[in-house]
């Protein structure tokens, strides 16, 4: 079959003229009843953990900053990693883990060789529900490499970061990118690293961590429900 004759075949099992312009679209973005679901902090934040362990991730929930850094300082313990690494000093830290970083002599990105580490240690710009999954921006301190090398993850995550949908971690983004704060990666992680080959066989941690543990602090300060247009 040549070109013309394929490219007319599929124009008329979309009922179209060959050549003719596109239909019309007759939505463009997700629907309303989905953009705009209100739900509260709470409810976003059971989603998360529920989806994001149901993707073998991990979520440690700290009540305070004091128990972020006592359970960092526990998860370094019980991994007893031979080298880890952490986002450099200047980095957005949702949480300030200094003390514990220096008592482990964790290597900073910029600072010290981070290409063998066996742990990274670091930040998150958004969890989204709807999937399960952590958004991490990259650039400057917060190097990539920190959380692309390493066979565990640890990430560090505010509840009132957690976002409902992937539109709402969109929008925030595109509402930096406008003031200039492009990131140089954006990166979505939803649990350990996955791959399969052609006969659909998984294995776990060969293009990134087997490993993926967020430590969420529970800092809600009030049960707000927000919709995606609030946070666009």
């Amino acid at each position: 079959m040549d070109k013309g004759a394929f490219l007319a075949n599929i124009a008329a099992r979309l009922g179209r003229e060959p050549g003719s312009a596109p239909a019309p679209r007759d939505a463009i973005g997700a629907p309303a009843f989905w953009a705009d679901r209100k739900t509260t902090q709470e409810e976003r934040t059971a989603t998360f953990c529920a989806r994001f362990q149901a993707l073998a991730g991990e979520i440690v929930q700290c009540a305070d900053e004091d128990a972020v850094r006592e359970c960092l300082d526990r998860a370094l313990r019980d991994l007893a990693p031979g080298s880890a690494g952490a986002w450099g000093r200047q980095a957005p830290w949702p949480v300030d883990v200094e003390d514990v970083l220096e008592r482990w002599s964790v290597r900073r990105f910029g600072e010290s060789d981070v290409l063998d580490i066996e742990v990274g240690i670091t930040g998150a710009s958004f969890g989204v529900a709807d999937t399960g999954t952590l958004v991490v921006e990259t650039g400057g301190a917060a190097g990539r490499t920190v959380h692309q090398i390493p066979l565990v993850h640890l990430v560090i995550l505010r509840e009132s970061q957690i976002v409902q949908s992937l539109g709402d971690a969109l929008a925030q983004l595109r509402g930096a990118a406008r003031d200039a704060r492009m990131p140089a990666y954006v990166h979505f992680i939803s649990g350990p690293s996955r791959s399969s080959d052609i006969e659909n066989d998984q294995t776990i941690g060969v293009h990134g961590p087997a490993r993926v543990i967020c430590l969420l602090l529970r800092d809600r300060t009030a049960d707000v429900t927000k919709t995606a247009g609030d946070l666009a």
